[in-house]
């Protein structure tokens, strides 16, 4: 069954494979080559006023890249190409496979691959699966059956077979044990070769979701987030660039050995920075370089209160009330006769004839101060300073339409003169104060409050640098720049919630890998001690995920077990660790007298040399013992001298504070004078002596002069003796919860998590069992809108004793309580009445419901149908959660109402920059056209609350069949602006930008209702049956949107989550409702999907059609929403 498995058949296809590669790397160096000369010809030859040449240069330089790389990648693959290979039989076509595994792609012609790169989809197979029926992921999210035959991994040295085993990879496998009791550089070799199955979960998760990773000492965090960057960049290539990426360490040291990394993964261009560099980034202009960053370590006693999320509150609080104190909430009005042009005292002007008297028929209102405080707070996420120029321009678009309106009452110079007294109604153009005047006025208010800070004067921490941050974002930013889309945290544990609360605010549209073990955090009072605050605020999507690596590969089991007595000696609960069974020399503890301290250290470390251990670190306290260390050790032998702005990791000996070792290992580890007074016995200092026992590959050895500390020498205390004996089986609090069969559920930032049924063997001999994180496969639950469904269900429940049958959780089981107003805020409430026993679609009021009772065949309230669309328990078997109208999906693959997508439907195409503004306007009989390079926008107005908007990039499409009016509007006016386009019917007002071609819908009274992207507006892709259309909103934090139901049934309440909201029909057509007082009605039959998940964008997806076509209807009561869509669609 398993063809070419023998050693001869393995050797000569290894040297027909060393054979194609040679044949690259000349053929590749050829072609680079002659590249470079064709680069030198052009830059010889080139004039600035010659744009061919320049686009050849270009084009030819960026050839010469992606050449030059492929030559690395041959060259590398020489002694080496590859180290495993699966034999599988295919179940589709029917055959069998054989495919080798490496660190790249080889590749004998276009349709021959020797080698497939390891972050290959199918590649998944070699490192998840054992043998036999399996499946592995595809691009398009299906799974691709298998039987696999065989898995094989080889060991190969300078392009000779050495061995090969046909085995399973695992954890305590013959093969990992032989790597890792290798040096490190050749460790390092092998990652890729030994990645375990519970860090290719990891590294093979959605980029488009964030995750925490709570990893032990040794488990590999920082390998396998620097494995899933190659990964997302390999598979991700349309959506992801390597500038995308940001990774973000606690020092300096940690990224450069990071930066050693990269480019063995063909990793190039990710930028890296430390946290204090991150925010430095995000103040922009307004970083003030006369200052100077401190290290978070120096971020002193007040560190504990400056990093919780009590300070980010606070600080929030207080820009809240800076705006709110700053920004003039008056309304907004003028005496007419106080702007009078006339001739006084010889002298033409503008003058005051009021006599200080506000007659009531002379005043002019343009903003009341409720429109001004309800804008203010419906948009806490836009800046002051924001807030101000759109309150200025709005006052100014109302002095405008005041002119407009009574065009004759007003002169030439009255007008300018009116222009004049309310141009800074609101204030300036730029905020009065800096974000250091600001941050110094709110550590002034603490002050007073009682809460003792130290205010910086030259100096910056990371703390400074995150408030400083906040406060540019949410007073002085006038545009939102874009940076990252995914951010990898290293050490994440050495930053206090605070700085994750800053993050989220100002790095938006962004996902996180943050990687990170609570037992390291050696920032005393100001790191992280548990994950749960930071959980709440990064992972609050619905399939984000909270990750466990228990297994270490580092140290060996010598090691280990002395770096958790260590650690024993704390009193905080913990992730305990489970070595991989290694076993080495045992921990040395060395005395000597304090004369020979220095020349004993040197002694140990040449005899570590003559044992060819290439990496050799010497870790002292801190900074200054360092620096003495090193210079003594320097006179017995070859040492790296310690500089923290030079420091290094390179090979041979070096010396550094333990402060500084965080991320990274060595061969061996000397530690140097841990006595009493520099290690003594809390909780702080056990993970400080932790984290560095734990740096060790091979060996480790204490020497002191006496007076150990006794997180050593002492024996464990009695209260914490067990706790250490069973750290391996159990989890940190708020990570399981028992079940009533005991079986213990992991939750995470409100998903659940299911336990493996395999045990796995702790370092004790101990039984436990594996966590491993399973998201729901549904979106988040949401009552119906247009009914009592879920509140009957939900008095049922509570009749019943407060659980439903099956359930171990009464808590858990109970639905919450909703009503048919549910979302709505503050405008005039909606109120939809009925009975309880129905479930009615928005329309069937209007135009009659063939909707059925409790009692009939349709949903029944609080029955068993009921339980199953809620995602119950019923009768011991969790159901599937079903929300409105769900039907199972058509052969052909078209969802139904309610359904959850696939997320390659929310994905946008990768596309150059979209050009939207808008290059001419037209006023014509059918509406307004606004012109741009992408393609023509139409503005028609079907009555005075109702707006079709169309896009088109050739003929504008017929009225859809469903709707019924076919009519446009005459009365309604329009006005070009230099920078705006504005439009006008009696119930409507509409801006467009002109920069970039977005659209806003106001009502009568200039309230915003909705706006389009100001990023990408609307993008038309090439796709199947006729292609596909998105159209993106800026739907506001809050806003309760709802899709309407078929005819009868209910609708569906939509927050962070996407769903189909079509009905497959040609006369149903899909209708969105806002409570903020507007519906969109999409024209089409074929399949909409609504998304507001911010890792794809809050977009409406057309499929089938390169030409979007919808209607926005305006109405404060949900009754003249209902009215008009019937009224569109010829059913009143």
């Amino acid at each position: 069954m398993k063809r070419n498995t023998s050693r001869k058949a393995e050797e000569a296809y290894l040297a027909e494979t060393l054979r194609v590669v040679r044949d690259n790397v000349w053929e590749y160096g050829q072609e680079v080559a002659k590249m470079q000369e064709d680069i030198d010809e052009m830059l010889e030859h080139y004039h600035d006023n010659d744009a061919e040449v320049l686009t050849i240069l270009n084009n030819t330089v960026t050839m010469h890249t992606h050449m030059k790389r492929a030559l690395e990648r041959n060259e590398k693959a020489l002694k080496k190409p590859y180290f495993g290979r699966i034999v599988f039989h295919d179940e589709a076509l029917n055959k069998e496979e054989s495919l080798y595994i490496g660190r790249g792609g080889i590749a004998k012609d276009t349709t021959h691959q020797m080698v497939t790169d390891w972050r290959a989809p199918v590649a998944n197979a070699y490192y998840e699966n054992g043998l036999g029926k399996c499946s592995y992921p595809v691009p398009d999210g299906q799974q691709m059956e298998i039987e696999l035959l065989l898995k094989r991994t080889y060991e190969i040295e300078d392009a000779k077979l050495i061995d090969y085993y046909d085995s399973e990879v695992v954890a305590n496998d013959e093969l990992l044990t032989r790597y890792l009791a290798k040096n490190k550089k050749a460790v390092l070799g092998e990652i890729i070769a030994t990645i375990q199955q519970e860090q290719n979960e990891i590294i093979r998760k959605s980029p488009y979701h964030s995750m925490i990773v709570q990893g032990v000492a040794g488990s590999g965090k920082t390998t396998v987030a620097m494995h899933r960057i190659s990964y997302i960049l390999y598979n991700y290539e349309e959506r992801f660039q390597p500038e995308d990426f940001y990774i973000v360490g606690s020092n300096r040291i940690l990224l450069d050995y990071i930066t050693g990394v990269l480019p063995d993964l063909d990793v190039y261009g990710i930028r890296q920075m430390t946290m204090e560099q991150l925010f430095v980034r995000l103040l922009y202009e307004d970083w003030d370089e006369t200052y100077r960053i401190c290290p978070v370590r120096d971020a002193g006693k007040d560190g504990a209160v400056r990093g919780t999320l009590a300070w980010f509150e606070k600080l929030q609080k207080f820009c809240s009330r800076v705006e709110w104190n700053t920004i003039p909430r008056t309304t907004v009005l003028f005496n007419r006769k106080q702007f009078v042009e006339g001739l006084r005292d010889g002298r033409v002007g503008v003058f005051d004839e009021s006599g200080g008297k506000n007659d009531p028929k002379d005043m002019v209102v343009l903003m009341t101060g409720e429109a001004i405080e309800r804008y203010i707070r419906q948009n806490p996420s836009v800046s002051a300073q924001s807030k101000v120029l759109m309150l200025q321009e709005r006052l100014m678009g109302k002095v405008e339409d005041e002119f407009l309106g009574k065009g004759i009452s007003y002169t030439l110079e009255e007008k300018k003169a009116i222009r004049r007294s309310m141009r800074k109604r609101f204030g300036a153009r730029q905020w009065k104060k800096s974000v250091y005047e600001m941050y110094h006025d709110f550590l002034t208010e603490q002050k007073q409050q009682g809460v003792c800070v130290e205010e910086p004067q030259e100096e910056l921490d990371v703390y400074d640098l995150a408030a400083l941050a906040y406060l540019y974002r949410r007073m002085r930013e006038t545009e939102v720049i874009s940076e990252a889309h995914h951010i990898v945290v290293d050490e994440a544990q050495d930053f206090g919630v605070m700085v994750y609360a800053v993050l989220k605010e100002c790095v938006r549209s962004c996902t996180y890998t943050v990687m990170g073990d609570v037992s390291q955090n050696i920032r005393m009072d100001y790191g992280i001690s548990d994950w749960e605050g930071v959980k709440n605020i990064l992972l609050t999507g619905e399939r984000d995920n909270f990750c466990v690596l228990r297994k270490s590969y580092r140290n060996t089991v010598e090691i280990a077990n002395f770096a958790s007595d260590i650690l024993a000696h704390g009193e905080f609960p913990g992730y305990g660790a489970e070595p991989v069974i290694r076993h080495g020399e045992a921990v040395g503890i060395r005395q000597t007298a304090g004369r020979d301290l220095y020349r004993e250290a040197a002694k140990i470390c040449k005899g570590w040399q003559t044992d060819g251990f290439d990496t050799i670190a010497v870790i002292c306290r801190d900074q200054k013992q360092a620096q003495e260390t090193a210079e003594l050790l320097q006179k017995e032998l070859p040492v790296m001298p310690w500089d923290p702005e030079k420091a290094s990791f390179e090979k041979g000996i070096m010396v550094f504070p333990v402060e500084y070792t965080k991320g990274l290992e060595f061969d061996a580890v000397l530690l140097l004078s841990p006595d009493r007074e520099s290690y003594p016995i809390d909780d702080g200092h056990a993970k400080l002596l932790y984290v560095a026992a734990t740096r060790a590959l091979h060996r480790l050895e204490v020497l002191h002069t006496g007076n150990l500390t006794g997180l050593i020498a002492d024996p464990i205390p009695k209260r914490n003796k067990k706790r250490a004996d069973d750290a391996g089986r159990r989890t940190a609090p708020g990570d399981q919860r028992s079940t009533g069969s005991g079986a213990p559920v992991s939750r995470t930032a409100g998903r659940a998590e299911k336990t493996s049924d395999t045990a796995q063997t702790s370092a004790s001999g101990a039984k436990k069992k594996v966590v491993i994180v399973q998201n729901p496969p549904g979106g988040q639950e949401a009552p119906l809108p247009y009914g009592t469904g879920a509140m009957q269900e939900s008095a049922d429940a509570r009749s019943a004793g407060g659980k439903t049958q099956g359930s171990a959780h009464p808590a858990a089981a109970a639905p919450r309580p909703t009503s048919a107003g549910a979302g709505w805020t503050s405008r005039p409430k909606p109120v939809i009445s009925g009975q309880p026993q129905k479930a009615l679609h928005p329309l069937a009021s209007l135009y009659g419901s063939n909707s059925q009772t409790a009692q009939g065949s349709g949903r029944a309230v609080g029955s068993r149908q009921s339980a199953q669309a809620a995602g119950r328990t019923v009768n011991g078997t969790v159901q599937p959660r079903v929300t409105g109208d769900m039907h199972a999906s058509t052969a052909s693959g078209v969802l139904s109402f309610g359904e959850l997508p696939d997320t390659a439907k929310l994905r946008a195409a990768g596309h150059a920059k979209i050009d939207h503004s808008i290059r001419w306007v037209q006023r014509k009989e059918d509406g307004l056209y606004l012109q741009s390079r992408y393609g023509v926008t139409r503005l028609s107005p079907v009555g005075s609350g109702i707006l079709r908007v169309t896009f088109s990039r050739g003929e504008m499409p017929p009225v859809h069949p469903a709707i019924a009016v076919t009519r446009v509007e005459k009365n309604w006016q329009m006005r070009e602006k230099p920078t705006l386009v504005e439009m006008r019917t009696p119930e409507m007002y509409v801006v467009a930008d002109k920069k970039t071609g977005a659209l806003r819908f106001l009502d009568k009274d200039s309230e915003i209702l909705l706006e389009e992207s100001r990023q990408d507006r609307c993008l038309i892709e090439n796709a199947p049956n006729g292609g596909r259309s998105r159209l993106f909103f800026d739907w506001k934090k809050g806003e309760g949107l709802y899709a309407a139901g078929a005819l009868g049934k209910g609708g569906i309440h939509l927050e962070k989550t996407a769903r189909c909201i079509s009905h497959g029909v040609e006369n149903e057509l899909p209708y969105l409702i806002s409570d903020r007082g507007y519906g969109i009605l999409l024209a089409s039959s074929k399949e909409v999907i609504f998304c507001s998940l911010p890792v794809y964008g809050n977009q409406i997806c057309l499929e089938g059609t390169q030409q979007p076509d919808y209607y926005i209807i305006v109405g404060k009561k949900l009754e003249t929403l209902l009215k008009a869509c019937a009224y569109l669609c010829g059913k009143l």
